[in-house]
């Protein structure tokens, strides 16, 4: 199976210390979270620009892969925006199913 790319927000729902995800909700369903298989950083800068690149333009992201209740995979991240004086920014979203 191809995997399924969705590049939607999404509501989760946190627990732990360190605030991992614990489940999300895409339209009117909801996922449990029973594994967090990977998770990972990206500071990257996503496509090229045409001009300098600056620190503030770059991604600051915590992606997941995670393993729900139904033995479906998906693939989430939690966008950290690029300023503490918008937490709007702030967001999740929903990658891919895998």
């Amino acid at each position: 199976m191809a995997p399924q790319f969705f590049g939607r927000e999404i509501e989760v729902t946190v627990s732990g210390e360190i605030k991992t995800p614990a489940s999300f909700r895409l339209d009117d369903r909801k996922f449990i979270i029973t594994d967090i298989l990977e998770a990972w950083h990206d500071y990257g800068f996503g496509r090229p620009l045409l001009r300098r690149r600056h620190w503030w333009q770059r991604h600051h992201r915590n992606y997941y892969r995670v393993k729900t209740t139904g033995g479906d995979i998906f693939e989430i991240y939690y966008d950290r925006g690029t300023s503490l004086e918008h937490p709007e920014y702030k967001k999740w979203y929903l990658y891919r199913q895998l």
